[in-house]
């Protein structure tokens, strides 16, 4: 039925998911029908913002749940395993209900604006990788294959380091994710200097994490000092490629964006000519090393967010992985030289 049906694949998507919103949207608005009742006599007025806040981040949540459900079955190889995943999602969405709920108490509107922004976005992600990797084929034919998964995951993970290209033609290759990773740094710079002549961020607010960053260079020898630079730098890098499979790649502008915010805020409270001193001559080294980890980050998470109804999810994902680990074989040597530089010279 589902082969001969006249439907194209889209219809057959949005069917789907327009079929669970309107159940789950008409009892979230019947809950906030009664919250409204509820606060009316108290206040006397109806809170049109928090209303409209909370509708819109209501709508982006059922769709990114449907959403996310249908991707997970998407991948998965039988039809059990699909059920028993993508029951998952209500765990993730349930952190996002207590974060609204906490936003709610907060009292704060553009808190929840802020949110309802958030959850826009990742709906639209979630419903366009559902969208670009339904497949009717490919739900009749999941349980194709499943002899041998073990020996088939390893097959996966080792050509995944197959083939791969070099370092320089790797970056040729990620130039468009670099130049975004790139422009993180001076997007940060300014957002930073403007935040700290407008005194939207307080200075005791960052204060505290420029200090964490002196101390990260610690005391005693100079041994000691690089060793704990390099310790700093290379857990920054190692955590930003798992942490991209999970925010889609934002992982990869932030390592860029946050010190680049740093170095502006320094700037606002002093002058730009002594927060650039500060990371002369290391700067020179470890922001290359950023953006290179940054932009090959960001192609982790373009891999994450990208699907296709042919499949290849799991292989493309690899590959962008095996990318980054590869590329650590030049990035770790490059920190251990911006710590020789900071401790000698800085």
């Amino acid at each position: 039925m589902l082969i001969s049906t006249p439907l194209k694949e889209a219809e057959i998507y949005a069917g789907k998911v327009a079929a669970v919103l309107a159940i789950s949207l008409t009892l979230c608005y019947g809950g906030l029908a009664v919250y409204c009742l509820a606060v009316f006599p108290g206040l006397g007025y109806f809170p049109l913002d928090v209303l409209i806040a909370l509708a819109l981040s209501t709508i982006c949540q059922v769709a990114a749940m449907v959403a996310g459900a249908v991707i997970i079955s998407l991948n998965a190889r039988t039809m059990r395993a699909a059920n028993v995943m993508a029951s998952f999602i209500i765990l993730p969405m349930s952190v996002a209900l207590q974060t609204e709920a906490a936003l709610i108490l907060l009292g704060r509107t553009e808190f929840l604006w802020g949110f309802a922004g958030l959850m826009l976005a990742l709906a639209a992600i979630l419903l366009r990788m559902g969208l670009n990797g339904f497949s009717r084929e490919a739900l009749l034919a999941r349980d194709s294959g499943l002899h041998r998964p073990l020996q088939r995951a390893a097959n996966a993970l080792r050509a995944s380091f197959q083939r791969r290209p070099g370092i320089l033609r790797l970056l040729w290759w990620r130039r468009t994710a670099l130049l975004v990773a790139a422009v993180g740094l001076p997007a940060g710079a300014a957002a930073g200097y403007v935040a700290g002549i407008t005194g939207a961020i307080p200075a005791p607010v960052v204060r505290p994490a420029l200090s964490t960053l002196i101390a990260a260079a610690g005391g005693g020898s100079q041994l000691d000092q690089a060793l704990a630079i390099i310790s700093h730098n290379l857990l920054a890098i190692l955590l930003v490629a798992p942490l991209a499979l999970i925010t889609a790649g934002l992982s990869g502008f932030l390592l860029t964006f946050l010190p680049g915010f740093l170095l502006g805020f320094a700037a606002s409270q002093s002058s730009w000519s002594i927060a650039l001193t500060g990371i002369v001559p290391n700067g020179l080294v470890e922001i290359p090393v950023a953006i290179i980890a940054g932009g090959l980050a960001l192609q982790i998470g373009a891999a994450t967010i990208h699907m296709e109804a042919s499949g290849g999810w799991t292989a493309r994902v690899l590959a962008a992985g095996a990318d980054y680990v590869r590329a650590l074989r030049w990035l770790v040597p490059a920190l251990i030289v911006a710590a020789v530089l900071e401790v000698r010279f800085g």
